[in-house]
């Protein structure tokens, strides 16, 4: 009896060392890309909602018919290639591109389908050789792409993409529930940073920027149009030269009023805009507004306003000294799509800071309301991030630089306005639109010229 208790304890310590050796060797080493579906065990939530986004869409191979969106019904001159030929897609809401494989690259088809004008445009036509997708556009369409080979764990955006490599996590989460595990470590075992958590404003101005890679390694500057060499949360500028407006002296990507006229520069637009400043002007008072800043006081009220890490900070929140961002894209946008069906609603968002401005624009005792507009009609977003980037074929993207648009500027800049170009106003010419926003704004128009400036 003893020498089979014995038999039994020395086969469990052998399975318990063999479940710890297999266990431990996934901790060993560099961490590396598991892909999304791996997160989905213990993240449903946030992995079902992510499914929904566009993130994942934007760049996928074929498997059915209907991910092709373009219509091949009747013959177009634009397109010189059948349905069959291509084998991925990129974009789904706007406008869908088409790619198939060369020589082993993924490279762009000739005609691309504008979803919301129903049509086709010619598409690269005479450069599409140009367009490796490897160098141009993989590091931001795929997860866990690697610039030496050009080869990536996952199609689309997906969770490592933002939280950086799951495996050391993946490993750590299974270990916190295997009772084999339990034998050696419990709870009081020191907490280990296993994945990026940040409210970094990087995370996503590593791909919602435009611009061409520094020298890094072995890679040469200007070899890939994203960052390489980067994580998720990291200072970008370190290895990325970014595109700004002073230097785009053509206005391609910006207009003369500094705000983006072409996609994929939300980031860029965010930099300069005060939101991004919200937590270094609370720490130096400046532009501070309010009775409590007005006294030079500044506490956790504050706080909620002007950093996202405070506001969203999970148990300990930083200090004024300790916070480290503004109001960030997570500000706004939930990263994982759980509010995408509030996406363009954004007055709840913008009044839980901006509650006074709802009421009335300062100016005494008779202060006039601070839209002219019906509140049923239009929101904060529509005046403040008018449609001023073009994709899809018109302009039909918010700005990120949160500043309104005055008509004055159409004239100027031959900028859409705030006025005309939010869902408002679009049947009035742009003189009735000028008359009409001096007479409520008198003097705002020059002021916002004079300021708003490319950076």
């Amino acid at each position: 009896m003893m020498k089979k208790i014995l038999w039994s304890a020395a086969l469990t310590a052998l399975l318990l060392l063999v479940y710890a050796y297999h266990s431990h060797g996934k901790l060993a080493g560099d961490p590396h890309y598991i892909s999304s579906q791996q997160c989905a065990g213990c993240h449903q939530l946030q992995h079902a909602s992510w499914q929904q986004t566009l993130h994942p869409k934007i760049f996928r191979p074929v498997t059915r018919e209907s991910d092709i969106l373009g219509d091949f019904s009747k013959p177009d001159p634009a397109v010189t290639f059948k349905k069959e030929d291509i084998k991925f897609v990129v974009g789904s809401k706007w406008e869908q591109v088409y790619v198939h494989m060369v020589d082993g690259e993924y490279y762009p088809l000739t005609a691309k389908w504008m979803v919301m004008q129903q049509k086709w445009v010619p598409y690269k036509v005479k450069d599409w050789h140009e367009t490796p997708m490897t160098k141009k556009c993989n590091g931001c369409h795929t997860t866990g792409f690697d610039p030496a080979t050009g080869k990536f764990r996952e199609f689309g955006v997906g969770c490592e993409s933002c939280h950086g490599p799951g495996s050391r996590h993946a490993a750590h989460q299974q270990m916190k529930i295997s009772a084999w595990c339990s034998v050696c470590h419990d709870d009081t075992q020191p907490k280990t940073q296993d994945i990026v958590r940040t409210v970094a404003p990087s995370v996503c101005g590593q791909c919602h920027t435009r611009g061409k890679n520094n020298e890094s390694g072995d890679f040469a500057a200007g070899a890939f149009d994203f960052p390489v060499n980067t994580k998720p949360g990291d200072d970008i500028s370190k290895n990325f030269k970014e595109k700004v407006a002073k230097n785009d002296t053509e206005q391609k990507y910006w207009w003369g009023f500094g705000i983006s006229k072409d996609r994929h520069q939300e980031y860029a637009d965010w930099n300069n805009s005060k939101h991004a400043k919200a937590l270094s002007n609370l720490q130096e008072m400046t532009g501070a507004r309010g009775p409590s800043c007005s006294k030079g006081e500044r506490n956790d009220q504050c706080m909620e306003c002007h950093s996202a890490d405070f506001h969203l900070a999970r148990g300990d929140k930083p200090t004024l000294e300790t916070a480290r961002y503004g109001v960030t894209c997570v500000s706004c946008h939930e990263p994982h799509g759980l509010d995408r069906h509030a996406h363009d609603e954004f007055d709840n968002k913008c009044g839980n800071c901006h509650l006074s401005n709802f009421a009335s624009r300062a100016g005494g005792a008779a202060a006039k309301p601070h839209s002219p507009c019906p509140s049923g009609k239009v929101g904060c977003a529509d005046c403040h991030m008018p449609r001023t980037v073009k994709t899809g074929g018109f302009y039909s993207l918010r700005n990120h630089a949160f500043r309104i648009v005055p008509p004055q500027a159409s004239q100027q800049e031959q900028i859409p306005n705030s006025c005309q170009n939010s869902g408002c106003h679009k049947d009035k010419p742009l003189s009735w639109a000028m008359r009409e926003f001096d007479r409520h704004y008198p003097g705002v128009a020059a002021r916002l010229a004079k300021s708003d400036k490319p950076n």
